[in-house]
C-alpha cells in the first residue's frame, strides 16, 4: 500500500475507527475484569461491553493507543509515514508531516510503534542460509545536542542486518536469483566486517524496523 491508497481507504477519523474495531474483533477483545471475550458493542459509546460483568472497554484500551489523546487516525498516518519509505524518518520530520504540535508527543508515538513492531518481529526466525552485513540508521537527536562528524555521529546508530537468503532458480530461463523471506536488525556498540552464514536456525533478533 503507498501513501495514496491509504488515503483513499482512511479518509476520516471515523474510517479508521471502524478499521480498528475490525482488527481487534477478530484477534478477540478480553475483558480485564472477568476474562471473557463475550461483548457487545455499543456503537454510541465507541466501546465493547462485556456480556458476563458489564465491564466496558473502550476502543484504545489494551493497545498502544491506550491513554492517548491522540486520534486514531493520526496514529495511522504515522505508521504509514514509519513504513511507506525504506529511509527512516526523524521525529521532528513526522511532527512535520502530521502538522502536529507537540514534538514530545510525536516521539513517545514513535517509540510506542517501535516497541510494538519489536514484539511482533521477535516471533519469527530466521533459517536457512542467513547473510550478514553492517548499517547505519538516522537517530533522532536533540535540538540543541552538539553533533560529531562522520561515522561517529550521534544522528547515525550502527546496526546489524541479517537476512534469509534463498536461492531460486528460474525453471524457463534458467536465471538464478535470491529471495528474502524475513530479516533482522539489531543495534551493536561496534562494526565488524560483513559475511555470510550459514546456519539451520538463528534466534529471532528484535528489529527496529516497523511494518505495517
Amino acid at each position: 500500500m503507498n501513501l495514496l491508497k491509504f488515503m483513499e481507504e482512511f479518509p476520516t477519523e471515523e474510517s479508521c475507527k471502524h478499521h480498528f474495531r475490525h482488527q481487534r474483533e477478530q484477534e478477540g477483545v478480553v475483558c480485564k475484569r472477568c476474562g471473557s471475550t463475550k461483548h457487545w458493542w455499543l456503537q454510541v459509546k465507541w466501546q465493547w461491553q462485556c456480556t458476563e460483568c458489564d465491564t466496558r472497554t473502550t476502543l484504545k484500551s489494551g493497545s498502544i493507543m491506550e491513554g492517548s489523546k491522540v486520534p486514531v487516525r493520526t496514529w495511522y498516518l504515522a505508521m504509514a509515514f514509519m513504513t511507506f519509505s525504506k529511509k527512516t524518518i526523524s521525529a521532528a520530520e513526522l511532527q512535520r508531516q502530521l502538522n502536529h504540535p507537540k514534538y514530545d508527543t510525536v516521539w513517545r508515538l514513535m517509540h510506542k510503534i517501535r516497541s510494538a513492531m519489536g514484539k511482533r518481529d521477535a516471533l519469527y526466525q530466521l533459517e536457512g542460509s542467513i547473510e550478514y552485513d553492517d548499517a547505519y540508521l538516522s537517530t533522532t537527536t536533540s535540538k540543541h545536542q552538539k553533533l560529531k562528524r562522520g561515522r561517529g555521529s550521534q544522528r547515525k546508530t550502527k546496526v546489524a542486518v541479517m537476512a534469509e537468503s534463498i536461492p531460486l532458480e528460474d525453471m524457463q530461463s534458467g536465471r538464478k536469483y535470491k529471495q528474502c523471506r524475513y530479516f533482522k536488525m539489531k543495534v551493536k556498540s561496534q562494526m565488524k566486517r560483513s559475511k555470510r552464514v550459514s546456519v539451520k536456525k538463528v534466534s529471532s533478533l528484535p528489529t527496529r524496523a516497523p511494518v505495517m
